[in-house]
């Protein structure tokens, strides 16, 4: 327990206080609940037996007093009380039938009561019939007989129905006394139990009083001391607080100028951060001026590739104007002689036809010539759509160069503007690297800024460091006294938290 914290050890008194209330109270609840149990018993299944017999024993010494008294009225011959003791003897004899009739009905019979009840009924019946015999003796005037049977038979069997009473009316009374004995039983084991359970709590909390006693001491005698430490430590911290005072003007001012050089060093970064989107900027320019180069010269070889091409096409033209020309020579001469033939087979046919009969083969002549010239005309006409069909070859391949010209021409065009956009790149280029100038002479003057700064800073540090070495000194005091109170608090802590928290 030793090692246990104080709450541990307060919690876990408090929760043996707390189980042994509780086991009083859930142990004395039971134990009145089973005397309980047992005082019923007594109650409900012995004491209204015992009653019941003697009730029984009531009856029967008046059913048998009486009986010896209508004997005795009947051998006397006084007949004056005869009626009345004859009435008193049916009633008495009606109650003692009730009542133990009753005693079965209303559930009096006990655990292991049954074979006495048995035998008490059976000598009733018995001692009933000798009685009923005497009383019908009696009535017949016969009261010497009923006398006799009565000394002879009814007396013993009146002592035997007595003792079967008695047996049953004693076990009753056993059981009753058990009972009772039990109940007494259990309140005394409860009394003695609840007195070692009191006895206990005293212990315990005079344990507990005497564990709070020794540390509240500990712990007063703990405070005493942290109250003194707490005065030696306010008085270092006054001298802390004015060496504090004077590293915090120092400190100002060294704020101040790191202020300074925050600002200088933030113009200088945006100065670089200008001349770097400077140097990107001339870089992109670079690079689109070298794409552009780069373009040109593609305009530049499709401009001589179209120069090429048209002129490929002037001499194909050459070629074809040059078969026109000979296919037009051509086709003059066939068509000079196409139509001399005509003229001639037509002079022919005439000529032929003035002649007669003589002229008849020089016909046949005439219109072989004129067929002739037919086939020469229908080959002249089949030249000339050849002629048609080459000069629209020709009118074609002008078109195709005509328009290879329209592409040179714009080729050329998209390199003059190619050359321009150059130009202009270059000329951007100029501007943006003026500007870099223009920057790094703004950096210049900055650095020149963050340089007088720099010196400001050193001489609010050496005003600093005479404060820091007081500083230093009256800390080293301050860490004695701290770990002073360090050892104070695991005291107290090993007192609260127990030794193996602290």
């Amino acid at each position: 327990m030793a090692n246990k914290s104080l709450a541990f050890k307060i919690f876990f008194s408090i929760g043996i206080l707390i189980s042994l209330l509780l086991f009083s109270c859930i142990y004395s609840i039971l134990m009145i609940n089973k005397t309980q149990v047992y005082a019923n018993d007594v109650a409900t299944n012995w004491l209204p037996s015992i009653e019941s017999f003697g009730r029984v024993n009531l009856y029967v010494g008046n059913l048998s007093r009486r009986a010896v008294l209508v004997i005795g009225d009947s051998v006397a011959n006084q007949t004056e009380r005869l009626a009345k003791n004859t009435e008193d003897l049916k009633k008495f004899k009606d109650q003692l039938d009730t009542e133990l009739t009753n005693y079965q009905k209303n559930g009096l019979i006990a655990p292991g009561e049954d074979s006495f009840y048995k035998e008490t009924m059976d000598a009733y019946k018995e001692y009933i019939q000798s009685f009923e015999h005497e009383f019908n003796l009696v009535k017949e005037n016969k009261g010497l007989e009923a006398l006799k049977h009565y000394n002879e038979i009814g007396r013993p069997l009146l002592f035997k129905f007595n003792e079967k009473i008695i047996k049953e009316s004693e076990f009753n009374l056993k059981g009753a006394d058990t009972a009772s004995k039990q109940g007494s039983g259990l309140t005394s084991v409860t009394n003695w139990t609840m007195t070692i359970v009191i006895i206990i709590a005293l212990l315990i909390s005079a344990a507990i009083a005497v564990v709070i006693l020794g540390i509240t001491k500990s712990i007063r005698e703990s405070i005493e001391s942290l109250k003194k430490q707490g005065e030696v430590t306010m008085k270092i911290s006054k001298v802390l607080m004015h060496n504090s005072q004077s590293l915090s003007e120092s400190v100002t001012e060294q704020a101040a100028s790191v202020h300074e050089t925050t600002a200088a060093i933030n113009e200088i970064t945006s100065m670089v951060n200008k001349t770097s989107e400077n140097a990107e900027q001339s870089t992109q320019v670079a690079k689109g001026a070298s794409q552009k180069a780069e373009n040109s010269q593609e305009t530049m070889k499709k401009l001589v590739n179209s120069m090429e091409t048209i002129q490929e096409s002037n001499n194909q033209l050459q070629n074809i104007a040059e078969i026109i020309n000979q296919i037009h020579a051509k086709t003059s001469v066939i068509n000079d002689i196409v139509s001399k033939t005509e003229l001639l087979s037509l002079n022919a046919s005439i000529e032929s036809a003035r002649a007669g009969e003589y002229g008849k083969g020089f016909a046949v002549v005439a219109e072989e010539v004129g067929n002739l010239a037919k086939i020469s005309g229908k080959s002249a006409h089949e030249i000339q759509e050849l002629i048609v069909k080459s000069q629209e070859e020709v009118n074609k391949i002008l078109g195709i160069t005509k328009e290879r010209v329209s592409e040179g021409k714009t080729v050329t065009t998209e390199a003059q503007e190619s050359f321009l956009h150059i130009s202009e790149d270059i000329i951007n280029m100029v501007s943006v690297i003026e500007q870099i100038s223009a920057a790094t002479k703004e950096q210049d003057i900055g650095v020149r800024q963050i340089t007088t700064a720099m010196s400001e800073i050193d001489k609010a540090t050496q005003r600093n460091q005479a404060s820091v070495n007081e500083t230093a000194q009256s800390s080293n005091e301050l860490v004695e006294q701290g770990e002073k109170l360090q050892l104070t608090t695991q005291i107290i802590e090993g007192l609260i938290m127990g030794k193996k928290a602290a």
